[in-house]
């Protein structure tokens, strides 16, 4: 028998995780954070469990809403083995400390302190020790403690970030693919997913991107950036960046420094800081070992100064014009793009582009929507925006039509759509169910057992 329930992801994307029952050995895939939730819905949902084996905890990539809550997993089951690629056990450090940071501040007055205390600095150092790396495609045979016959799983290259991994397992004939974060197109630091296109009797997919059928048009997002960036520095103003540490910064980065390369903007000096810094330096410790574009490249070979806090009011960049990445993607209070972002907006001649999806409830989308030369709520005050402002898309999510093509390739008996808004996963569910009528089409509610196999 294999059981599948959602203890967090399902119809949403925050705190993503998946557990399997196969056969009496239990796999958790994903113990992610909720980006917005600071109660116990934070995490995933052990109690669902109800007592049901839980032997292994495998994580996909490093981002905070699928890595973020694992040491409250290991609190929570402590018997539980962490498996994960080379890549995403190094990033986890930086990740974990750095959301730790977050966490404590934010949950302690909903879930007591014991469960929170393997966030503390010196834990997190102790908990990553457990943490087993996994190389790509090895097989890592599990049996868990009740486990009545052997799990073979595997990760593969998913294309997302660095260390990024989709997970497949077999178990007494049973094929199960999870995708993780996949991104089936080239990004321009790392290659696209190298998921196996074999028949699976189970998918799990994602489906971030699948509420349109956009496709990713990297080229043309360039294009658009070029023509942003070429536009503020002609008025003698800067571009700020707000962007996400991890992925985003590296991959946006090696754009900037293309355009320039290619002439199609000036040589402009390029400023990063926050997280990301830490985290181009994981980057280019696997130039050559990971499935890179360019093998060798390292993003420190990209020319750049690096903001510090004390510079964010008096520096270079509001002297000649420049180009500034730093975190967060989102503008959150307190962070230095949240600090620049206050300080473009009074500034005509000065630019702010946005990267990727904000959510709702930030400054980020109150900035990005806000009409301009009108006041309007920014994190809390009232102010006018004169800066200009630009939307682009550099998604590291697989499209729609990537999903399909991959899903028709495995032809699974059982498709389960999960990592999405609502929206999402039905725009998923029903492309599914007109390429490959027939199939078993699963959109799993959080907390609720179903069986797959």
């Amino acid at each position: 028998m294999a059981e599948l329930m959602m203890l967090g992801g399902a119809e949403e994307i925050g705190a993503n995780c998946c557990y399997l029952n196969l056969d009496g050995t239990g796999i958790l895939i994903d113990a992610g954070l909720h980006p917005r939730e600071r109660d116990d819905k934070a995490f995933p949902d052990v109690d669902a469990l109800d007592g049901r084996p839980t032997d292994a905890l495998v994580i996909t990539h490093a981002h905070s809403d699928h890595l973020g809550a694992l040491p409250y997993m290991m609190k929570r089951l402590p018997h539980v083995q962490p498996i994960m690629t080379h890549a995403t056990r190094d990033l986890s450090d930086i990740m974990l400390h750095n959301g730790a940071k977050l966490l404590r501040s934010d949950v302690t007055r909903h879930v007591s302190k014991d469960l929170l205390s393997f966030f503390h600095r010196d834990q997190i150092d102790l908990i990553r020790r457990a943490f087993e790396a996994l190389p790509y495609e090895e097989p890592r045979i599990i049996r868990g403690y009740t486990g009545n016959s052997d799990v073979s799983l595997r990760l593969h290259w998913s294309g997302h970030i660095l260390g990024s991994a989709g997970v497949s397992l077999e178990n007494n004939g049973l094929r199960i693919v999870h995708t993780g974060d996949v991104q089936f197109d080239h990004q321009k630091v790392i290659q696209r997913a190298r998921l196996p296109r074999v028949h699976a009797d189970v998918l799990i997919t994602e489906a971030t991107n699948c509420a349109t059928d956009r496709e990713n048009d990297f080229a043309g997002e360039a294009r658009k950036l070029a023509a942003f960036i070429n536009m503020i520095s002609n008025r003698n103003g800067s571009i700020l960046i707000p962007n996400f540490a991890l992925g985003k910064t590296q991959e946006l980065l090696a754009i900037i420094y293309g355009l320039m390369r290619k002439g199609s903007i000036p040589h402009l000096p390029i400023y990063s800081g926050g997280m990301g810094v830490a985290i181009s330096k994981v980057y280019d410790q696997y130039c050559y070992t990971e499935p890179m574009r360019v093998p060798g490249f390292e993003i420190s070979d990209i020319p750049q100064n690096y903001v510090k806090r004390g510079m964010l009011a008096n520096g270079d960049f509001f002297k000649t014009p420049s180009i500034v990445i730093v975190p967060s993607g989102m503008l959150s209070k307190g962070t230095m793009s949240y600090d620049l972002a206050t300080r473009w907006l009074p500034l005509a001649n000065y630019g702010i582009a946005f990267i990727g999806y904000q959510d709702p409830t930030t400054p980020g989308h109150q900035l990005l929507t806000s009409p301009k030369r009108e006041h309007f709520d920014f994190g809390g005050q009232k102010v006018k925006r004169l800066c200009e402002i630009e939307r682009l898309r550099f998604s590291a999510h697989a499209s729609l039509a990537g999903l399909i093509d991959y899903i028709v390739d495995v032809r699974p008996k059982t498709v389960v759509v999960m990592h999405g808004e609502v929206d999402a996963c039905d725009g998923l569910a029903y492309a599914v169910s007109q390429r490959l009528p027939g199939t078993r089409i699963l959109i799993p509610r959080k907390g609720v057992p179903y069986t797959i196999g």
